[in-house]
């Protein structure tokens, strides 16, 4: 198996990085595993995904890859079912979006995947643009009247437009491959003031830092992501971006979830026993989680000033 000479994200030696994990799932035989720097503290896939393999999978099969790893439950197979099964998650990020969101707005999200974001905002008089590689979604999209794009690239291609107030990813950052370049693209898209809010996993994911559970380890590390980045390695990234930013804790998954994980080695336990564990006890989980740091997600907000 091929080993970097380098971080991918720092350019730290190679005496600085050291194998996480050979399990990659999704790899299909291939020889890939993710590596963790020790200077940076980012874990990084190598070899990646060559750009042509990229376009393929989240043109064809990305649905049903992560249709594979979520379950039912997840709504992949059907627009419908994806848009329903993500409204707790829509208004856990409208906790942190509505700063931004208190006058009309233009907005863009970059894989805005079913519209379960943009149908409300669109409703409450913000105007909104997506950018979708599956094809199954974005002709969803079109379908309904929203402006959707294949990539950013076409989306810049369609003509002039005004600076937007805020871009908006949730989950795509760790996907790409140039995340810094990635990032100051984004930037010349908005306004004096606008923001970029993003959403990506948190290395320090609990089921993993915490409790070591090895059906998860096997799930975890991911094909489709280049990246796994903690605190720290977000901070450097976005000191090489040079703007001002802001990170904030979240955690998305319940303890009925991590029960699941610890019982039976798989997904799909969200609120599988809240109703006999009580609200108060899920709630006050999650924010113990993310008061130690070992939450599973994070929120980047950098701001275009």
């Amino acid at each position: 198996m091929a080993l970097p000479e380098h971080c991918l994200l720092c350019r730290a030696k190679a005496d600085d990085q050291r194998v996480v994990t050979s399990h990659v799932y999704g790899a299909k035989g291939a020889e890939r595993a993710f590596y963790h720097c020790g200077r940076c503290d980012v874990r990084y896939m190598y070899p990646g995904l060559s750009p042509e393999d990229e376009a393929r999978f989240y043109a064809a099969e990305f649905e049903g890859f992560m249709a594979g790893r979520a379950g039912a439950a997840g709504g992949w197979d059907k627009v419908g079912d994806h848009i329903r099964a993500n409204e707790p998650t829509r208004l856990r990020r409208m906790g942190y979006l509505k700063p931004y969101l208190e006058r009309p707005a233009s907005i863009l999200e970059l894989g805005c995947s079913s519209g379960f974001m943009l149908f409300p905002l669109i409703e409450a008089g913000h105007s909104c643009v997506g950018v979708e590689p599956s094809g199954a979604f974005s002709e969803f999209l079109r379908s309904r009247g929203i402006p959707v794009h294949g990539s950013l690239d076409d989306f810049s291609r369609s003509g002039v437009r005004e600076p937007l107030d805020v871009v908006m990813h949730f989950f795509v950052l760790e996907h790409i491959a140039e995340a810094r370049a990635f990032l100051e693209r984004q930037l010349k898209l908005l306004k004096p003031g606008g923001k970029i809010v993003f959403e990506i996993p948190n290395a320090a994911d609990p089921l993993y830092s915490v409790y070591d559970i090895p059906a998860f380890e096997r799930f975890y590390w991911s094909i489709a992501h280049p990246w796994y980045f903690s605190e720290a390695s977000l901070r450097f990234l976005l000191e090489q971006v040079g703007r001002p930013y802001e990170i904030l804790r979240d955690q998305r998954y319940d303890l009925s979830n991590h029960m699941v994980w610890a019982r039976d080695g798989r997904p799909g336990g969200m609120g599988r026993f809240t109703e006999i564990l009580g609200r108060e006890l899920e709630d006050g989980y999650k924010q113990g989680l993310i008061h130690a740091g070992r939450c599973d997600t994070l929120v980047g907000i950098v701001s275009n000033v």
